[in-house]
């Protein structure tokens, strides 16, 4: 059975469906929380952060309140931009979520710059003429709808390949070579997870986009089952890339 390994730097923001597509197509994984120092696999014993792939099939790194370009105050903004280029060397996939785009696109030489204003709620994005011939990205038809809660973004990536557009920043997703993946947007989000967001980061969360007090459950009611099928497509296809 295949086993990945899933970096949360924020407690509050876990794999969500990313976690349950991993599952219902058979796989298991691994949660390791570096702020918290915590880790699923060793509950009473943080071992830290692991430093070589090992018998993992592939890496997710989620999102986080914090900027990649605070590696002074968290160190393990470095040591996972090490894991990325080991888990690429390895031949295995990785995929990076929101914080992780920006990890990533610092990784490989990228820059990482904070917004004008903040992108939250809902968006639909275009994907690219090369998302649509990309081998997870064609699955997902023309446009692309998931969750955006983000400042920051990234531009400058050397060698990236632009796959979905549009909304607040020109990248929203991108790939590198052939298994290093990473989106601006999150596929993870439910209802619950954004509410538990909401609830911990007051108004950091939602000065942006005051509209997410009040319209969110319509937002959910519906975006959500569009978001769901591309995640749970994204997903699969991802781990594919494990399998060849």
């Amino acid at each position: 059975m295949r086993k990945y390994l899933v970096i949360t730097p924020e407690v509050s923001a876990p794999a969500g469906l990313i976690g349950e597509t991993l599952v219902a197509n058979g796989a298991l994984y691994d949660a390791v929380f570096p702020v918290e120092r915590y880790a699923s696999q060793a509950p009473y014993a943080y071992p830290g952060l692991p430093t070589i792939p090992g018998d993992y099939s592939g890496l997710i790194v989620m999102g986080g309140p914090m900027s990649a370009n605070d590696g002074d105050r968290y160190p393990f903004l470095g040591e996972t931009m090490g894991l990325i280029r080991k888990f690429e060397g390895a031949a295995k996939p990785v995929l990076g979520i929101n914080l992780c785009e920006q990890i990533i696109s610092r990784t490989y030489g990228g820059e990482v710059y904070r917004m004008e204003t903040q992108e939250s709620g809902f968006r639909t994005m275009e994907v690219t003429p090369e998302g649509r011939a990309d081998p997870i990205f064609s699955g997902l038809g023309e446009t692309v709808t998931s969750f955006q809660n983000h400042f920051d973004a990234v531009r400058g990536i050397p060698g990236a390949v632009k796959l979905a557009t549009g909304g607040a920043c020109p990248i929203q997703a991108f790939r590198l070579g052939v298994r290093v993946y990473a989106t601006q947007f999150h596929p993870e989000a439910t209802l619950d997870l954004v509410q538990g967001w909401i609830r911990k980061f007051g108004r950091e969360f939602t000065d942006g986009e005051p509209r997410l007090l009040t319209d969110l459950d319509r937002q959910f009611r519906e975006y959500f089952p569009r978001h769901r099928a591309q995640c749970e497509t994204m997903v699969r296809r991802w781990m594919a890339l494990a399998a060849g």
